[in-house]
């Protein structure tokens, strides 16, 4: 029997009538810049789409440099809000559904990972996932942007960025993109705000983990372990787009940051 994650945050983060989803992405993606930059991997916020939709679309909009006649896989990579656990969380679905229809997830790289793996820190348990926006909020873009992908989705508890890159060294080939999902700092003043963020943009203009150390980015550990890998495998980095919610909501007295990165060769 197939088994089917069904939207959580549908009608809260985003629309759940179809329609209105598609033009309210497509108006996104039509605003956003499209860059010469092919991506290995983006970042990407995850809050309701009325605040960072307009910054998530700036990373997306770059997939469209990809091959449109190949088959991705996206390594989807985001913290965990609801649940609290020590390691990884895969969630053992067959799809992932949203209004756009289903997606499909590659459950047999993960079963071959952990035949390889079997003490890696990583669990099938769904528990994690149920709740839980950061992953699925990416998953209606992508549908729209990509013909033919399917998902390998992941979310992080209590755990360092090397499990994390560990991920992304196993999962990463040419034909997959990485998704990180992160918000920046949250609930500052907007002017305070942009000072904290500017260091997680500064980590990922010098691929320079340390200066995450003040950066308050919730999806620190995922961008971490991206920053490290883009090291390591000698890949560039752009800050495509950034914003705080008192740019997109209009009140700049308590704000959460919106940053949209790439990492290309």
């Amino acid at each position: 029997m197939l088994t089917v994650r069904k939207p959580a945050v549908a009608n809260m983060f985003y629309t759940g009538d179809k329609e209105r989803l598609l033009y309210t992405i497509k108006n996104y993606l039509n605003k956003a810049p499209l860059y010469d930059y092919v991506p290995e991997g983006i970042v990407v916020p995850h809050a309701g789409y009325m605040y960072s939709g307009p910054v998530a679309a700036v990373s997306y909009k770059q997939l469209l440099n990809l091959d449109p006649n190949k088959h991705y896989k996206i390594l989807l990579i985001g913290p965990s809000h609801h649940v609290y656990f020590n390691g990884v969380s895969y969630g053992f679905y067959d799809y992932w559904e949203t209004p756009l229809g289903k997606v499909k997830v590659n459950k047999e790289a993960i079963i071959k990972f952990l035949k390889e793996y079997p003490d890696f820190p990583l669990t099938l348990n769904t528990l994690p996932h149920q709740r839980e926006h950061s992953l699925e909020v990416q998953v209606p873009f992508l549908q729209v942007v990509l013909k033919d992908f399917e998902i390998l989705p992941f979310v992080y508890g209590d755990i360092d960025s090397s499990i994390v890159e560990n991920i992304i060294e196993y999962f990463k080939d040419n034909d997959t993109v990485v998704v990180i999902s992160t918000d920046l700092s949250h609930y500052y003043p907007d002017n305070i705000a942009r000072e904290i963020d500017r260091y997680c943009h500064l980590a990922v203009l010098e691929l320079n983990e340390n200066y995450l150390k003040n950066c308050e980015a919730c999806g620190k550990v995922g961008l971490e372990a991206m920053i490290k890998y883009a090291k390591r495998h000698g890949l560039k980095s752009k800050i495509l787009d950034y914003k705080t919610s008192g740019d997109t909501g209009g009140d700049y007295s308590s704000v959460v940051g919106y940053g949209s990165y790439i990492f290309y060769k």
